[in-house]
């Protein structure tokens, strides 16, 4: 008897809509560029829902920000974690350089994107990341589209520095100052404040207590919050109080992170007078500079004290609280003072070795840093982190890793274990040079070995079966 199957038809299966994004960029903010990032959100918007092959997945889009670098770009990164998640399919864009200008970032992109399946498309250079010469051609054309970039950052410079030569300037926040049609305008409120904070300086007040006496008279700073030892020190090194205009202290190194790097004589400053009004006279602005550079230490450069390193009084455990300043102290109390914060007596001294080794070339006490061996284990290494600030271009003492060094110190003297308490009554110090140390004895004869970093302990490989 035959047998006979019944063959049903089955329904056709339609293909799945790809979902597709946009990506828009304008690096500027401005109406004109605001205009123009608005017509690519719409181009794209109208381009993807037109499309009977396609989902509209959104467009994301970010105003004024740079393409050399992903940090601040909230819409990329937002378009970025809705791929990994799996919502697009597709990514449209107008072109390279909307899509990124730093080429080690694009084509890291491209390359995980294309992991999750995503395709970008690259409307002005015809490029399908997916295809097969795909990536080559980007990492060509990204190429030149970081190049560009640089190159647009040099003119953008030379044109600032043009209008500099000019003796033009533009509008910053600052206290005492709004920036009205690009101009810096007096707010009267803030200028008294000003030339209050000059005058109390002036009359001997420490930063610190400016900044108490105006906390305490619920008087606000720029933002609306209280002041800072750190705000006042600023502001009393700030030349724009007198009208006049330092231009280009710091400027941006590199193109791509756009650091700023303070300006110590690599590029030419502008000195710019009569730039907007003026809150104090030049004289009073002088005058608090040389006080500044006396209470402080610091040095006067291109007519404005240097950056100190204490401006406030410590408060809790942490410390001794260094002597109250009197107005317009002798020489020999400012010398006093400084030598208070480098004789160990009076010093925070966490460990053992604090403020007792002495770099050789730089002069400035090594510091314990918590470091993390091969081995496995952490501890304490006394390194120089500030060296270059005080003598770049000469040798950096070691990293020296605190057991190693104690054990040698001890060795070096004939102890059979390191004694803290010994050391102290024996040494004065304890000098750096790369990895030689000098032992400064108190009878003043002095002895020198070489530190021998030890070996490191590796982890053991896990054998294989």
């Amino acid at each position: 008897m035959k047998t006979i199957e019944r063959i049903d038809k089955k329904a056709p299966v339609l293909p799945r809509k790809k979902r597709v994004a946009a990506y828009a960029r304008v690096s500027m903010e401005s109406e004109r560029m605001q205009h123009s990032l608005s017509a690519q959100v719409s181009y794209y918007s109208a381009l993807i829902q037109k499309n009977p092959e396609w989902e509209y997945a959104g467009v994301y889009a970010d105003y004024g920000i740079s393409g050399t670098d992903m940090k601040d770009r909230d819409e990329f990164k937002r378009m970025l974690a809705d791929c990994e998640a799996g919502a697009i399919d597709i990514i449209l864009t107008k072109s390279i350089q909307r899509f990124a200008r730093n080429t080690v970032d694009l084509l890291n992109t491209i390359r995980h994107l294309k992991e999750l399946g995503i395709e970008v498309r690259f409307e002005k250079e015809n490029i399908y990341s997916l295809s097969g010469d795909g990536e080559l051609m980007l990492t060509i054309l990204a190429s030149f589209a970081q190049e560009e970039s640089r190159s647009i950052s040099e003119n953008c410079k030379w044109g600032i520095r043009k209008r500099y030569e000019r003796g033009e300037t533009g509008g910053c926040k600052i206290y005492g100052y709004r920036t009205k049609d690009g101009n810096l305008v007096i707010h009267e409120e803030e200028a008294v404040v000003v030339r209050r904070i000059f005058q109390m300086f002036l009359n001997g007040d420490s930063c610190y207590s400016i900044a108490q006496k105006l906390n305490a008279e619920g008087v606000p700073s720029y933002h609306r919050k209280k002041f800072s030892g750190e705000v006042i020190g600023v502001m009393i090194r700030q030349e724009k109080y007198t009208g006049c205009t330092l231009a280009q202290k710091f400027y941006a190194e590199d193109h791509i992170t756009h650091k700023l790097t303070k300006n110590k004589g690599e590029l030419p400053m502008f000195f710019i007078e009569e730039t907007h009004p003026a809150i104090i006279s030049m004289e009073m602005f002088q005058a608090a500079q040389r006080e500044f550079a006396d209470r402080y230490g610091v040095k006067i450069e291109n007519g404005i004290a240097q950056t100190a390193g204490y401006f406030y009084h410590r408060d809790g455990e942490a410390g001794p609280h260094p002597p109250h300043r009197k107005p317009h102290w002798s020489e020999e109390q400012r010398k006093s003072h400084s030598e208070y914060f480098r004789n160990r007596e009076t010093a925070i001294c966490r460990y053992e070795l604090s403020h007792f080794i002495e770099c050789e070339n730089c002069h400035g006490h090594l510091q314990a840093q918590l470091r993390h061996f091969v081995d496995g284990s952490s501890e304490v290494a006394w390194i120089d982190p500030e060296h270059n600030e005080r003598a770049k271009g000469t040798p950096r003492p070691l990293a020296f890793r605190d057991s190693a060094l104690k054990k040698q110190i001890a060795d070096a003297l004939g102890w059979e274990a390191f004694d803290a308490d010994a050391m102290l009554e024996t040494l004065t110090k304890i000098g750096a040079n790369v990895n030689v140390l000098t032992l400064y004895f108190k009878d003043g004869h002095t002895q020198t070995f070489e530190y021998i970093p030890p070996k490191q302990i590796h982890r053991k490989r896990k054998e294989t079966p």
